[in-house]
């Protein structure tokens, strides 16, 4: 009785336990490397930092702010392709991730707008409002 009872463990053994323990260990292996990026966010007609920037990885949920000083940091995977940067009123930038861990990114205004001064319209570069 006692020598079924192993036999049966044994067979356990082999058909189920070992198999899951080894699809366990490769799916493990095959996570992706985490890479810590840095980088700052200025903007290009003043060379100004912008604070509360959006940096996210394009197609993920990764994503961060830029802090008083326009600096960032993200971690990746190594899989990650782009970097989706927007600031309102600003031109969103969409960069091509490399090995590269620090990034200097200088975001463009989106173009002249106005806002009121005195009951006419005057223009004020680069100042976002609404009428």
């Amino acid at each position: 009785m006692f020598i079924l009872s192993f036999s049966i463990n044994k067979a356990f053994l082999l058909l189920f336990l070992i198999p899951l323990l080894l699809a366990t260990t490769t799916s493990s292996m095959a996570q992706e490397k985490q890479v810590i990026i840095n980088g700052k966010v200025t903007s290009f007609e003043e060379s100004l930092p912008i604070e509360g920037a959006s940096i996210t990885v394009k197609g993920t949920n990764k994503s961060t702010g830029t802090q008083a000083d326009g600096s960032f940091t993200l971690s990746i995977s190594t899989s990650d392709k782009i970097l989706i940067v927007s600031y309102d009123g600003y031109q969103a930038q969409e960069l091509k991730l490399t090995k590269a861990t620090e990034y200097d990114i200088i975001l463009k205004a989106a173009g002249n707008l106005y806002t009121a001064y005195s009951g006419e319209r005057c223009c004020v570069k680069y100042i976002s409002c609404i009428f």
